[in-house]
């Protein structure tokens, strides 16, 4: 699992420590001057236009991408007014008073990768409309830069980081997660999984990673025998709730089993998919789960999450979001669901 690093940024004195830490993060990895220097332009501009123009500011977090491949991952998310006309902000020099808009084009210019997605908070006789769970207003951005000595391979390599996207947290008063997750590939299959251990704090972290022992160890076998792997080794922890999915690409098929409250969607499937996880905690009170088998096509998109997710979320409410980067999926789920009195994972898959 990777570490996400995350600052507020509302004032001028916050993007001045965003701009240094991620720097200094990305110094350790190995980027150039001139590479740093790029990354320095990056978090400024995103910064001040965060100040500027989301009333409320942001946050800005970085990591490195998931796979192998060298580089940093730069996410930024504000719950501002949003962008009302974003093709036009994503050009150099265009400035937006409703949202971000200085800079965009910078940012995408001196990025690898750069994605961007704004929806426009509601006014006048709309508001009256909109939903009043949530308020799913604002914008992210997702950027990814690559260390110079791998880039090119980075580019036609990194298909994890380009078909998988994962936000997981501690709760907010916690340092250990009791949530986990795992992606592991074999050949032309993918086996993504999201762990909850019982309850949060060091007792579930552990509980979490001795399910993602097993998991790692998945050479192939059949999800019902996994699982019942992971009961076992899970008897002497306080137990965890667990949902995994397999894609096999050369069969065009995906097969998922679950046990516990782990929500999973399927979007774009070639036929209706709606796998159920079965009840139980795994290392206490479990028989067997069912294995659901549906087939499988390019774009067909899978979320698995947490309890720490409200399961209230509508990809009605974000038009156009499906079709873009699996991680600014998670990342805007995460954003505008988030339990702050769990641990919360949410695992995109594509």
């Amino acid at each position: 699992m990777r570490e996400i690093q995350s600052i507020e940024v509302r004032d001028e004195a916050q993007v001045g420590a965003a701009r240094r830490a991620v720097h200094g993060f990305a110094r350790e990895l190995g980027f150039t001057e001139r590479e740093l220097a790029e990354l320095d332009i990056v978090v400024q501009e995103i910064g001040t236009n965060a100040v500027r123009y989301a009333t409320r500011g942001g946050w800005l977090h970085f990591t490195r991408p998931l796979g192998a491949e060298p580089g940093i991952e730069i996410f930024y998310w504000d719950k501002g007014p949003g962008i009302y006309d974003l093709d036009r902000a994503v050009r150099d020099g265009v400035s937006t008073s409703g949202g971000l808009g200085t800079g965009l084009g910078a940012i995408r210019r001196l990025l690898d990768e750069f994605d961007v997605y704004s929806t426009v908070r509601a006014t006048g006789a709309l508001k009256s409309l909109a939903p009043a769970r949530r308020t799913t207003c604002g914008t992210a951005i997702l950027g990814r830069k690559w260390v110079a000595t791998t880039r090119l391979a980075s580019r036609a390599h990194g298909a994890t980081a380009r078909s998988i996207g994962v936000w997981s947290r501690p709760r907010s008063d916690e340092i250990y997660n009791g949530d986990a997750y795992l992606v592991r590939r074999r050949g032309r299959q993918m086996l993504c999984a999201v762990v909850d251990g019982l309850g949060h704090g060091s007792g579930a972290h552990e509980a979490a990673c001795v399910a993602l022992e097993v998991l790692n160890g998945w050479q192939g076998e059949p999800l019902d025998e996994l699982l019942q792997a992971a009961h076992e080794a899970l008897r002497a922890t306080r137990g965890a709730v667990l949902g995994a999915t397999v894609v096999d690409r050369s069969a065009e098929a995906f097969y998922y089993a679950g046990v516990g409250n782990i929500e999973v969607r399927i979007f774009n499937a070639p036929e209706p998919a709606r796998p159920i996880s079965a009840n139980g905690t795994l290392g206490a009170r479990f028989e067997r789960a069912r294995v659901w088998s549906h087939r499988w096509a390019e774009g067909t998109t899978i979320v698995l999450a947490s309890d720490g997710l409200s399961a209230k979320w509508d990809l009605q409410d974000y038009p156009g979001l499906l079709q873009r980067s699996p991680q600014l999926l998670a990342g805007i789920l995460m954003r505008d669901y988030e339990r702050e009195t769990d641990d919360a994972t949410v695992l995109v898959a594509r």
